[in-house]
């Protein structure tokens, strides 16, 4: 199973609040970009749910020293 792989509607059944958008799994393996996730996200608040967007640095800054100046 993947993350990622459950609908707005399915989270709010079950009485789900928040929802956590851009999980590196769906970024680097079904290849999710931040416009595509950007759209994600304005569809589940437009539903009621709190998004928590996962958003930083890629392996290549990472691996470079540059976490800092990338997510801050």
């Amino acid at each position: 199973a993947f993350t990622g792989e459950i609908s707005v509607e399915q989270l709010k059944d079950i009485g789900c609040k928040w929802v956590i958008l851009g999980h590196s799994e769906r970024r680097h393996v079904i290849g999710e970009d931040d416009q595509f996730i950007g759209k994600k996200a304005a569809y589940a608040l437009s539903e009621g749910l709190g998004v928590i967007a996962c958003t930083c640095e890629n392996l290549e800054e990472r691996e470079a020293g540059k976490t800092f100046d990338v997510c801050f």
